[in-house]
């Protein structure tokens, strides 16, 4: 049996079609997972978990991390392996090169995000289970998402202004390349990864590699998806079907941060768009023979029709 913490998101729903396809039972848990009881009953006799939950960013402290202790106190016991989805917020700023899909630690000089404070949080708890008890945690990495139903920002608000026939918000150099990782081929990567034989784990990032209480390697299963690359703002907008797109005003957003929660955020997560900033997913996607993903145009289409 596998626990999928968040069915109905995004995500959650194209695990549970990936885990049915391959024959696998599946059970879900959708209400009252801020309860670590609840988890841990619905995690008993499961021998995997994958956490889905899908929240507006100005959620994910506490929610997120709390929801990592719990899953962390289910899994303890009967070994579960764990499936979570992330991302690349709070990486080190580094543009036009590939991202390692484990980055490296944060430090004083980075700049300061608070969605990259809660992931780095979210997978040290996770990290914490590995290390201690030996527990196969998968985490598989995207940068900006979209799908049918997904609500990430910013795609989501992007796939709105398309379908009513909107230029696209962009919110950064209209001539600059983004990637966008479509969350169905990042649910089934995880699966695929799930039922498969374990990805070598990555050496740990240089900066910590000469801690000699450290083993070389991070206690985490990385996989990296960083999906399709557009070349600018104005590409992206084609493929939507859109008329155009439209810078996002900065000071507008910095303006709106001071009263708004979900404006901050985004407002800390604008450096991912000064330069073209994309995973490197070719360990990833040599270790996982078979795995293909869903053609663009096909992604688009279902993401349009589904909202």
């Amino acid at each position: 049996m596998h626990l999928v913490i968040g069915s109905t998101s995004c995500f959650g729903r194209a695990v549970v079609e990936a885990l049915g396809d391959a024959g696998e039972p599946v059970s879900v848990l959708d209400d009252g997972w801020r309860s670590p009881e609840a988890v841990v009953a619905a995690a008993r006799g499961c021998r995997s978990i994958t956490v889905a939950v899908e929240l507006p960013m100005e959620r994910w402290d506490p929610d997120l991390v709390r929801l990592a202790e719990s899953v962390c106190l289910a899994a303890e016991p009967t070994g579960a392996t764990i499936l979570v989805p992330s991302n690349l917020y709070g990486f080190k700023v580094v543009y036009d090169v590939p991202l390692p899909a484990n980055p490296p630690a944060a430090d004083i000089n980075d700049v300061p995000c608070e969605p990259g404070r809660v992931r780095d949080a979210m997978e040290a708890t996770y990290a914490q289970l590995a290390e201690l008890h030996g527990h196969r945690v998968i985490v598989v990495r995207a940068g900006d998402t979209f799908g049918p139903g997904c609500t990430a920002w910013p795609a989501a608000d992007m796939v709105a202004a398309a379908r009513a026939k909107r230029p696209i918000p962009w919110p950064g150099a209209t001539d600059v390349g983004h990637s966008f990782t479509y969350v169905p081929d990042l649910a089934r990567l995880g699966v695929h990864a799930l039922l498969g034989p374990p990805l070598p784990r990555p050496r740990r990032a240089p900066d910590l590699e000469e801690d000699a209480d450290l083993p070389p390697w991070s206690p985490l299963e990385v996989y990296a998806l960083h999906g399709h690359l557009a070349p600018g703002a104005a590409a992206w907008a084609q493929l939507l079907g859109a008329p155009g797109a439209r810078r996002v005003a900065r000071p507008w957003l910095h303006l709106q941060g001071l009263w708004s929660a979900s404006h901050r955020q985004i407002r800390e997560v604008l450096y991912t768009w000064t330069g073209a900033m994309f995973l490197d997913e070719r360990e990833s996607r040599a270790w996982l023979t078979g795995f293909t993903e869903t053609p663009l145009a096909v992604a688009i289409e279902r993401t349009l029709r589904h909202g």
